[in-house]
């Protein structure tokens, strides 16, 4: 889904993705502070490092399929999410913003997202939410031919589910963005007034959702030997008797 993905970079730079882009920076302004380390890794080139502005890990890096994509100031990787050219645990925090939903292989790009966190590590994903407006917009009314809706939007619950099975404990999840999934500004004072009442009343079915992962640390319980576990006699609880022979 390589074209798909250059498609979707390209949306994220007219008016209507220009306004998502800003809101998923400014969710990710209540996040990423608070998520530390010394290296922060996004997978992807949705706004060219704008999203992890608010970050304090020092480095940041931007992997990507094109050698086009410049990512200033942070560093640059050419290479596909599903094998990433990095040791084990050696990243703090990974951000996916859009990436699951225009790979064919998402759970194995999860499985390598795993490989390369530390223990106690943080994932951070950006979908779009197929049980929303934007969803049964793609289902019934558009083309799937061009982004966003060219991609595979994945549930939430599904998600969480890959998430468990690769050890990840959840931290948070919440969706947000209202607004009509349309250009046009004839529709601006129907998307505002819908922006307010969504924000309010129908908060888990946002255009986009957000989730917060922590990779687990397992613990190995030590097995003992079997002959450990065998009874042993104490010498104390044995009684004994004899009697001398004087002849």
């Amino acid at each position: 889904m390589g074209s798909h993905s250059a498609q979707l970079q390209t949306w994220f730079e007219t008016p209507l993705g220009k306004r998502l882009l800003n809101e998923e920076a400014a969710i990710l302004q209540q996040i990423l502070p608070q998520l530390f380390g010394y290296h922060l890794l996004q997978i992807g080139s949705v706004g060219y490092g704008y999203l992890l502005e608010s970050s304090r890990v020092r480095h940041r890096c931007v992997l990507s399929r094109s050698t086009n994509t410049i990512c200033q100031p942070y560093s640059s990787v050419y290479a596909q999410a599903d094998a990433l050219p990095f040791a084990k645990d050696s990243f703090d925090v990974v951000v996916l913003p859009h990436v699951l939903e225009f790979n064919d292989n998402a759970h194995d790009i999860l499985r390598e997202v795993e490989r390369i966190l530390i223990p106690e590590g943080h994932l951070v994903i950006l979908g779009f939410n197929p049980f929303s407006l934007w969803g049964m917009w793609r289902w019934f009314f558009t083309r799937r031919e061009n982004a966003p809706w060219c991609g595979r939007f994945l549930s939430l619950l599904r998600i969480k589910d890959w998430l468990a099975l690769l050890g990840f404990e959840l931290k948070e999840q919440q969706s947000f963005f209202f607004a009509l999934p349309f250009h046009n500004d004839r529709f601006r004072v129907y998307t505002t007034l819908l922006e307010k009442i969504g924000s309010r009343w129908a908060g888990n079915f946002g255009a986009v959702y957000l989730v917060v992962a922590k990779k687990r640390v397992t613990t190995l319980t030590p097995i003992k030997p079997k002959w450990l576990t065998q009874p042993t006699l104490v010498a104390e609880a044995i009684g004994t008797s004899f009697k001398e022979n004087t002849k």
